[in-house]
């Protein structure tokens, strides 16, 4: 989405939840996706970012829209979602964007 939208102003950014020794994995994944996009690793116990977010675990996708709001939450554990999914909420938003 970030190089398809990315020119439109979206802005993605990737979090892991990986433990610290899972750490060079994850980056290994980023790097054979071509992640050229901000991406984060959250070292605090699962338990905190379980419930800061309100998810039980990824792959969790959140859209915000331009004001910051969210727009959209996608958890795989709650419904089977696809990227084109989360690709038709970004669309709609940038339709409605000024």
């Amino acid at each position: 989405m970030h190089r398809k939208y990315g020119s439109k102003g979206v802005v993605c950014i990737s979090v892991s939840v990986d433990p610290a020794r899972n750490r060079e994995s994850a980056l290994g994944f980023l790097k054979e996706r071509e992640a050229a996009f901000p991406n984060y690793w959250l070292s605090e116990e699962q338990t905190f970012w379980q419930d800061r977010f309100n998810i039980s675990g990824p792959p969790t996708v959140f859209v915000f829209d331009r004001d910051g709001r969210r727009a959209g939450k996608f958890v795989q554990t709650e419904q089977e979602y696809t990227y084109k999914d989360v690709e038709a909420l970004v669309q709609e938003l940038l339709k409605s964007s000024p």
